[in-house]
């Protein structure tokens, strides 16, 4: 199948997108299968717009503070964020850990806000991260209520891949960890995406239906099982049940 100018655009996009350290020509063009001819006409047309920038040194390509301003209009216009962020302040200070915002799209767990403690445990994770639901608290919270059908359409013919030795690899068994979030109204992610991290989810709901996922993620030294359940569950679990009451139809 011949792709379009549009498709090879987009795949472009997404490559960069993956590198934040910056592709070479040559690198997109032996990865993407492309000629570097039309990787270099798609770059030309992006770069004076300023959704793709070059450095000057290494010629590496990234992508352009053009989509800064772009995730900030589309950031900016989703509620649940605007309503969470003081209570995700709040939660910061009390917890003195990472809290996270995320949403499901494309079968994606997309964190959209971000509060880290100065000093505190340095994660991989940014506003726009993008994890496979199945490895994460904040996914399996979001993953937990969805029909049998949207499983199938994220999972069916899929493998659920490995992060660490603890990831779920297994769709029963991943099944079976949904049907116990349900009734527990919280998860917890035992260094199944990061060894050495442990995050503890609970749901946001807007008409019964959980459309966000709040979380606290730290060190498995600092964010013991005994401080997971006699302290930071509870502290999830009311925070979360506050925004929630804050959103309206």
């Amino acid at each position: 199948m011949k792709l379009s100018s549009l498709d090879k655009s987009l795949q472009v996009l997404e490559l960069l997108s993956k590198n934040p350290q910056g592709v070479s020509l040559s690198e997109l063009s032996t990865h993407l299968g492309f000629p570097q001819s039309s990787i270099h006409h798609v770059l030309s047309t992006f770069l004076p717009y300023d959704y793709v920038s070059q450095n000057p040194e290494t010629k590496k390509y990234s992508l352009g503070f053009k989509f800064l301003t772009i995730g900030k209009v589309i950031l900016d216009n989703i509620d649940v964020r605007k309503i969470a962020y003081r209570h995700l302040r709040f939660l910061n200070g009390e917890c003195g850990e990472a809290v996270h915002l995320a949403i499901l799209r494309n079968g994606k767990a997309v964190y959209i806000e971000k509060i880290e403690k100065p000093g505190g445990l340095t994660l991989s994770t940014y506003i726009g991260f993008s994890p496979e639901p199945h490895a994460t608290a904040t996914g399996k919270v979001l993953l937990s209520e969805l029909s049998l059908d949207k499983l199938m359409e994220i999972y069916k013919g899929k493998t659920l891949n490995a992060y660490t030795k603890r990831t779920i690899t297994n769709l029963d068994k991943l099944m079976d960890e949904l049907k116990k979030i349900r009734k527990q109204e919280y998860a917890i992610d035992l260094g199944e995406h990061t060894d050495g991290v442990r995050c503890l989810s609970a749901p946001i709901r807007l008409g019964g239906q959980i459309i966000a996922a709040l979380s606290i993620t730290g060190s498995t030294y600092t964010m013991t099982m005994e401080r997971i359940n006699n302290i930071l569950k509870d502290l999830v679990m009311k925070t979360a049940q506050r925004i929630s009451s804050e959103m309206r139809l």
